[in-house]
């Protein structure tokens, strides 16, 4: 991961000076080289986003259909700090045997009281040694604008950055764009093993 980091950043400096001596020497009109280094710059910035999770910066995207939950902190929305909350979740893909994938990654999702609640009980189980399996479907995929009965909206879309409280939160925009998620969170089940061959 960082060769990966180190790799991208010399890329966008051999650009850069590519872009000055371009700048300096060659004959083309100032619009062409104006244009050519607001593209540089808007590549730059686009690279720093898609390898922030390189870097370890929790993940605002959607989560895996099914990934063990390792661990969960809930950080509540602060109006005097005009913060509007997040929950933080490091979790851990498992395929469709329950075996999980050995890659531990962690993802940011807007919070929202309901979903909050969840949590805090999940990591309660996890310290009792309870591993706990979670799931997370898309709102769009189960065919539904509505959240299933008896649920609230802020439960079934914490990550449209929507608030959960009364009054005014300010929204944040990391969370716009991502997919609605229904989050479930259950005892982990075992994994499945092969069937054994019998003589």
């Amino acid at each position: 991961m960082t060769f990966t980091i180190v790799a991208l950043s010399l890329a966008y400096a051999a650009l850069a000076f590519l872009l000055l001596v371009m700048s300096l020497r060659t004959p083309f009109r100032w619009w062409i080289k104006a244009l050519a280094i607001v593209v540089v710059t808007g590549f730059s910035i686009e690279a720093f986003e898609q390898t922030r999770d390189l870097m370890g910066w929790p993940a605002a995207r959607p989560l895996p259909a099914r990934f063990q939950l390792l661990w969960t902190r809930v950080v509540e929305p602060s109006r005097a700090y005009n913060e509007a909350g997040a929950i933080f979740l490091w979790v851990e893909e498992i395929d469709e045997n329950n075996v999980p994938s050995g890659v531990p990654r962690s993802y940011r999702i807007k919070y929202t009281e309901p979903l909050a609640e969840k949590a805090e009980k999940a990591r309660s189980d996890i310290v009792a040694g309870k591993a706990q399996q979670g799931t997370a479907s898309d709102l769009e995929t189960e065919g539904q604008d509505a959240p299933p009965a008896g649920q609230t909206t802020s439960e079934a879309t914490p990550q449209t950055g929507e608030v959960s409280r009364e009054g005014s939160q300010p929204i944040d925009p990391d969370f716009l764009a991502n997919t609605p998620q229904h989050l479930d969170f259950a005892p982990m089940p075992a994994p499945l093993l092969p069937a054994k061959g019998g003589n």
